[in-house]
């Protein structure tokens, strides 16, 4: 009985270590997308839209800019060149390869200046975005 009274502050510490924080790129999230094929997560928050690419070690962000919608594309534009981001949501599901289906189509259009060549380059990337449609 007494070992275990002595190894109960060992067993309280362990129980109250906190597990990793998630990912969380902004601290309100107004919008999500995400795409495969490179894979790609973006994040819309307060202030700031959060490009995550596979294979780069930090993420790109740009200011954050209140959306447009126009016949039924919603538009995020943000940016001064040469580092620009243009995101489209358009109504209507999207299937992932996961097999999730979302409420929107999204396309990312942004550019950059590559930094091996110092040229100027725009990527466009495809995927879905908002929530997850009910079915």
């Amino acid at each position: 009985m007494k070992r275990l009274l002595l190894a109960l502050p060992l067993l309280l510490a362990a129980g109250c270590e906190t597990a990793p924080e998630p990912y969380a790129p902004v601290q309100s999230v107004h919008y999500q997308a995400i795409g495969a094929e490179p894979f790609w997560q973006l994040t819309i928050g307060d202030d700031r839209i959060v490009l995550r690419l596979a294979g780069m070690s930090e993420d790109v962000v740009y200011p954050r800019t209140l959306p447009r919608t126009l016949d039924g594309i919603t538009t995020w534009q943000s940016g001064a060149p040469p580092f620009v981001i243009v995101v489209e949501a358009t109504a209507g599901p999207c299937s992932n390869p996961g097999g999730q289906t979302f409420e929107n189509r999204v396309r990312v259009r942004y550019s950059g200046e590559d930094l091996r060549t110092n040229r100027p380059f725009t990527e466009e990337l495809t995927g879905c975005g908002g929530g997850l449609a009910r079915p």
